[in-house]
């Protein structure tokens, strides 16, 4: 095998395995990315039921304290 062969797989070598490690974290990081949306929608309709529920507690409170 020629030299300049040998040279140019140990220059290139390197950025393939690179690429090839970068483009898994791509990926982990989008399926991360994608659960953690899911999470935060799921906690945001919970809080948004608990809204729903103290401003109607606090709307009958006040109702009470007209009396």
């Amino acid at each position: 095998m020629p030299l300049w062969v040998v040279i140019l797989l140990a220059v290139l070598a390197p950025g393939g395995v690179l690429t090839v490690l970068l483009e898994r974290l791509r990926r982990e990081n989008n399926r991360d990315h994608n659960r953690n949306v899911e999470l935060l929608k799921t906690i945001d309709q919970k809080v948004d039921g608990v809204s729903e529920r103290m401003d109607d507690h606090i709307g009958w409170h006040l109702d009470r304290s007209d009396r």
